[in-house]
C-alpha cells in the first residue's frame, strides 16, 4: 500500500488510479472492455482473414484493436513498455473465454508465436508466449515454446500491407521436430490479429505434419 503512495499503479486505458482490489485494469474498464465474443461465434471476422488461405479449426479474439480507442494502450504497454503481467492477466482472460466456450476442449498443445533471439533479447520477452502460457494455464492444456522457431529476421509488420505482410514472414518459421504434433490439434497464440500473415505462416508449417490441425486465438482482433 505504501508502494502504491509512492508509485501509484495508473489503468492504461483510462489513466485512472487504481483502488485497491483492482488488479491491472480498473472496474470500469473491464466491464466496458471492447470483447468480440468471437468463441461463441462460428465463421466469425477472425476465421474470415483465414479463410481460403489455410485449414484451421476455430479463430477468436479476446477484444477489439482500433485506433481510436484507448484500450489499443493494452497491447501498447505490453508489448513495448514492459507490462509482462498486464500481459498474463490479459492471457488469463483470454484462456477463461476459450474455456467457457467449450468448442477448444479437444486442444492438445498451445504454441505462440515465435519471435526472433535478436528481437527477444531487445524486448526482454516474447509477448506472444506469455499469452500462451497463461491460455495454456486456464485450459490446463501443455504449452510448447522451442518447438515451432522463427529461423529469419523479419522487420515489423505494423507499416506493411497485407501482401507485404505476406512476403515478409514466407517461409520465416520452422518446426524444429514434428513427431510431438502428429495428429494432434494445436493451438496458436499471438498477441493482434491483423491480416493473418504470421499465424498463417506459423500455421502452414504446422500442418505440414501429419493428421495435424490448427485453431488461433489472440488477444486483439484488428478492425
Amino acid at each position: 500500500m505504501f508502494l502504491d503512495l509512492l508509485l501509484p499503479r495508473i489503468c492504461p486505458v483510462c489513466g485512472r488510479i487504481l483502488l485497491r482490489g483492482e488488479r491491472y485494469l480498473c472496474l470500469q474498464c473491464i466491464s466496458e472492455m471492447p470483447l468480440t465474443y468471437f468463441w461463441t461465434w462460428p465463421g466469425n471476422p477472425a476465421g474470415e482473414r483465414f479463410s481460403g488461405r489455410v485449414d484451421f479449426v476455430h479463430a477468436a479474439s479476446l477484444f477489439y484493436y482500433r485506433d481510436e480507442s484507448p484500450y489499443k494502450n493494452l497491447i501498447h504497454y505490453f508489448k513495448y513498455k514492459g507490462r509482462g503481467k498486464l500481459g498474463a492477466y490479459l492471457g488469463e482472460l483470454l484462456g477463461e473465454k476459450l474455456l467457457q466456450s467449450g468448442v477448444y476442449d479437444d486442444v492438445d498443445i498451445v504454441i505462440p508465436v515465435p519471435l526472433h533471439p535478436f528481437k527477444k533479447w531487445k524486448r526482454g520477452y516474447n509477448q506472444a508466449e506469455i499469452i500462451a502460457r497463461n491460455v495454456a494455464e486456464v485450459l490446463r492444456k501443455p504449452v510448447e515454446v522451442s518447438l515451432l522457431i522463427r529461423k529469419r529476421y523479419t522487420r515489423t509488420q505494423t507499416k506493411k500491407d497485407a501482401q507485404q505482410r505476406e512476403i515478409n514472414v514466407s517461409g520465416a518459421f520452422r518446426l524444429r521436430s514434428g513427431y510431438m504434433l502428429k495428429g494432434r490439434h494445436i493451438l496458436l497464440v499471438d498477441d493482434v490479429l491483423t491480416t493473418g500473415a504470421t499465424l498463417g505462416a506459423c500455421a502452414l508449417e504446422i500442418l505440414s505434419v501429419e493428421g495435424c490441425r490448427v485453431s488461433f486465438a489472440t488477444l486483439a482482433f484488428a478492425e
